[in-house]
């Protein structure tokens, strides 16, 4: 059984390799973990306001509205107002935004299809039940900062 202490230094020892492969470092990215993560929410919703933007990064309004800001500079975010309520912001990738996202999916598919390489069948699926494991006992949890699961925020909708 391995302690706290040497996991935290295997993770800390090995942590670039999983969070920035040196596929990716090769891409030169000028973005911010917030700004990829923005335009990843924004791939997967195609369309989504700034409130659920802001949400699904766990960021105040305000963060959000600067990470979109540096988004929509580098030409790969675009912003619109709501036709059904003028004050609703929405954002949209643009061919740009696309364009990266799927190179970027290209990057992460290829890392996915290299595990499939070194683990069986089992172990894969084994990993994926794991992991989704861990993430949904920190989703019915509270954390340390006694912060409520992404599930259980309050959301106010604007009629």
């Amino acid at each position: 059984m391995y302690s706290n202490s040497e996991i935290h230094d295997f993770i800390l020892d090995n942590i670039q390799k999983i969070v920035v492969p040196e596929e990716l470092v090769k891409l030169e990215l000028s973005l911010s973990r917030f700004e990829l993560l923005a335009l990843m929410l924004a791939e997967k919703y195609q369309t989504t306001t700034m409130g659920n933007l802001a949400q699904g990064m766990s960021v105040p309004m305000s963060t959000a509205t600067g990470i979109v800001d540096r988004l929509v500079k580098k030409g790969l975010l675009k912003r619109d107002r709501s036709e059904e309520d003028r004050r609703v912001v929405t954002v949209t990738l643009t061919g740009d935004g696309r364009d990266l996202i799927e190179n970027l999916k290209e990057h992460f598919y290829y890392f996915i299809d290299k595990a499939r390489g070194f683990l069986t069948g089992e172990e894969f699926e084994t990993a994926l039940e794991l992991v989704r494991k861990v993430v949904l006992g920190f989703q019915k949890s509270k954390t340390d900062f006694d912060e409520k699961p992404f599930s259980e925020r309050r959301s106010i909708k604007i009629e």
